[in-house]
């Protein structure tokens, strides 16, 4: 009878010589392996000897903040009071500085003028070294003096009295007076004249209602009135060229922010500024808040053309007095 080794399949003659071939072959050894080397040993025993010279499998003691490794937790310990690296932090966290101690640190918050109190006037956008100084600021610059404004024409005086001065001498102020616009459309007795409506409109009523055409005496005669009209409304609204006050009107109508301080700065900003000065006279007729501004003199015009908003720009250089000259554009290649 056959008796076979199933692991190395070999047949012997007798079950003898099989267990023979079980005890004697090293296939059929008992296998001493260590799975962390990838190493195999004959016993146990050395087995067991591996594991405890290997310095493989001895145990780790590692600093995990430094990324270092001790060969013993005597060591480590050692290792973890003396590095600086695990000393307690004293950091300024505003500064983004560190100190040896607290005691530093704490010194550091008292001595330091970053960590000084703040006495900030937020409208000024400006520091000051003390609460004294601010309030001395607070009471004495003109940007936080009481603001005396007068609503119907956008402008603002320094006092009381200079506003009440204005409300009583002003024209516009005056019930029993009409404007320029105001008179020159009333002078048409039997034109029904609705002052709400923006100039450009109600003048196009005009000529619809007097039947005028363009070229006829009447109607280039009529147009001539109007634009005086329109003339002498924008200088009732915006005053004189050496008024400051006046300026800042204009400034605040323009969209101009924050406010110019001197003249000069306002006269170089409003010639920045491309708006229809139409427009302009109308905000300031309906008490309205800002005008559309235009991005150069080409967009000026093709609006000026197409609303037919046109104010007549008959001046040239110094021939034009006041805040009116800084505005003016030529949106047509003559004057008409």
């Amino acid at each position: 009878m056959s008796s076979r080794c199933v692991t190395c399949n070999r047949s012997f003659s007798s079950e003898e010589a099989l267990q023979q071939h079980m005890r004697d072959s090293p296939i059929h050894s008992p296998s001493y392996d260590c799975d962390i080397c990838d190493r195999s040993f004959g016993n146990d025993e050395a087995l067991q000897q591996h594991l405890r010279d290997s310095p493989v499998h001895k145990r780790s003691y590692d600093c995990s903040t430094c990324d270092r490794s001790f060969g013993n937790d005597e060591a480590l310990e050692q290792h973890l009071r003396d590095s600086p690296v695990h000393k307690p932090s004293y950091d300024c966290d505003t500064c983004n500085r560190s100190f040896g101690n607290d005691e530093a640190l704490q010194q550091h918050r008292r001595d330091s003028p970053v960590h000084r109190p703040s006495y900030d006037c937020e409208s000024c956008n400006r520091s000051f070294g003390n609460e004294e100084a601010l309030q001395q600021h607070l009471r004495n610059s003109s940007a936080h003096r009481s603001s005396y404004d007068c609503d119907t024409c956008n402008r603002f005086f320094g006092t009381e009295e200079a506003l009440q001065q204005h409300l009583r001498d002003s024209s516009i102020h005056q019930q029993s007076t009409e404007t320029p616009l105001d008179a020159f459309f009333r002078s048409y007795a039997a034109f029904d004249y609705d002052r709400s409506l923006p100039p450009h409109i109600s003048y196009a009523n005009l000529q619809r209602h007097m039947g005028w055409h363009h070229g006829q005496p009447e109607s280039d005669k009529a147009w001539d009135k109007y634009q005086k009209a329109l003339e002498k409304e924008f200088q009732m609204w915006f005053g004189a060229e050496d008024d400051l006050a006046a300026w800042h009107a204009l400034c605040r109508a323009i969209g101009i922010n924050p406010l110019p301080v001197t003249i000069e700065q306002c006269k170089k900003a409003a010639r920045r500024t491309h708006v229809n000065i139409v427009d302009l006279i109308e905000s300031r007729r309906g008490n309205k808040e800002g005008v559309q501004t235009f991005r150069n003199v080409n967009t000026l015009r093709a609006y000026t053309k197409e609303t037919n908003k046109i104010f007549r720009n008959r001046f040239h250089g110094e021939d034009c007095k006041g805040v009116l000259r800084h505005l003016l554009r030529n949106i047509y290649r003559t004057s008409f």
